[in-house]
């Protein structure tokens, strides 16, 4: 199971909540296991899925999906007990054909009008009267919840309290399950293996849009997903060139001895992400090179020194950036902007390492400056570029132990020199 139970229950009690709606597709995937394709299909239009979790053991947590997304729960079902379905709920029969096992489900699904509904607004409201919780306290993930839901379900509840809980879900999927941490060490080494391709072919005469092709093959042959590909060579790695999912810049720049070679690369795998950051340089490296790669090296072993249960990462960036600024960067506490994050279903999980933010949600304590916990899973990341010299990476995946902190799968950094 990938939801920390134990964690969602503490704090559902803590925040005298009776049942927690998800809409966001990450908060779907965590609390049911489900992954709805819509979302990333069709993002205007029918992309709602909801997973519901009520506080009281005898009440049955649901799914509430659209008939786009019901052969998915029928062929691969979420460990969810029940599931309502909203839309369009007609379907024809071969009689002449014998159905699987799946499509006997998907017309089960579609056939149970007693948990069915015309529109998602409907649907939740039916399962929530259904479940006695229509007089509840509400914990509604906001994020992916249209207007018209929204509206539906404060009509069809109007003695319950909606609470929007969009960040209560980022603070519960802030400190990982076991088999989280095994999904999240599986997504980083492969994207290590990926890496290492990628700096093997590393050479004089080689392009950057080579690079990135390569990246992008050796993903898809271990099975995983691109995601990103912050990446560039020469100077002009001095600068963020975020290249993503959807697209990548055809750039034919071709590296020359001397020159920098920066990553920062990330993919997914089986909906955890993976983020792997470090540097190269092509040919014996300069006085200069060395230096701006060991001040951040400084900065990594400060950071993780300090990388703790209750450590604040606000404190933590600020020591982090001082550390590499006192090794020998000028200004680099000017520069630097953060130190890190968390990751897991998402490449950007709580909490964030950089300057404190104030937060107006209730279930944030006035910040988003959240204090460290054991079990959380953060990428530190300790990144450097110079106009007309190139850029710098040292990146590694954490995870909080209580009395400090470890790589959670072997991986090493190093000014690599190609």
């Amino acid at each position: 199971m990938l939801v920390n139970k134990e964690r969602m229950l503490q704090k559902m009690e803590d925040f005298n909540l009776d049942v927690l709606i998800a809409s966001h597709p990450e908060n779907v995937s965590y609390l049911a296991d489900f992954q709805s394709h819509l979302p990333y299909m069709y993002r205007f239009l029918n992309v709602e899925s909801f997973a519901l979790f009520p506080k009281r053991a005898d009440i049955a947590p649901a799914l509430i999906i659209s008939k786009g997304d019901i052969a998915w729960a029928a062929r691969y079902p979420s460990w969810m007990p029940e599931v309502y379905t909203f839309g369009n709920p007609f379907y024809n029969v071969n009689p002449e054909g014998t159905l699987s096992e799946g499509e006997a489900k998907y017309k089960q699904f579609l056939d149970d009008h007693a948990k069915a509904a015309p529109t998602a607004g409907e649907a939740i409201v039916k399962a929530l009267k259904q479940k006695g919780l229509d007089r509840g306290r509400i914990g509604l993930d906001e994020k992916n919840v249209y207007p018209a839901t929204r509206e539906q379900m404060v009509d069809g509840l109007p003695h319950a309290q909606i609470l929007d809980a969009f960040e209560l879900f980022r603070v519960i999927r802030m400190v990982k399950t076991p088999e989280e941490l095994e999904r999240i060490k599986t997504a980083g080494l492969l994207n290590e293996r990926v890496v290492q391709s990628v700096l093997n072919r590393v050479d004089e005469g080689v392009s950057e849009e080579e690079l990135t092709q390569h990246f992008l093959e050796q993903t898809a042959k271990e099975g995983a997903v691109f995601e990103f590909w912050n990446t560039a060579c020469g100077t002009q790695s001095s600068m963020t060139i975020m290249s993503y999912g959807h697209h990548h810049p055809r750039s034919q720049y071709r590296l020359k001895k001397g020159d920098m070679f920066r990553y920062d690369g990330g993919s997914i795998y089986h909906k955890y992400h993976s983020d792997a950051g470090g540097c190269a340089v092509l040919g014996t490296p300069t006085q200069r090179q060395k230096a701006c790669y060991r001040a951040i090296e400084a900065g990594m072993e400060k950071a993780m020194e300090l990388l703790r249960p209750r450590a604040i990462p606000s404190k933590l960036f600020e020591e982090e950036a001082k550390a590499v600024e006192k090794a020998g960067l000028k200004n680099y506490t000017k520069l630097a902007h953060f130190c890190g994050h968390g990751i897991g279903i998402e490449a950007r999980d709580y909490p964030i390492f950089t300057k404190p933010m104030k937060a107006t949600s209730p279930f944030l304590p006035g910040t988003y400056d959240l204090p460290v916990e054991e079990g959380m899973v953060i990428s530190i990341e300790v990144p450097y570029g110079e106009l007309g010299l190139g850029g710098f990476q040292v990146e590694y995946t954490l995870l909080v132990k209580r009395d400090g902190c470890e790589k959670l799968y072997p991986h090493t950094r190093e000014l690599v020199v190609r």
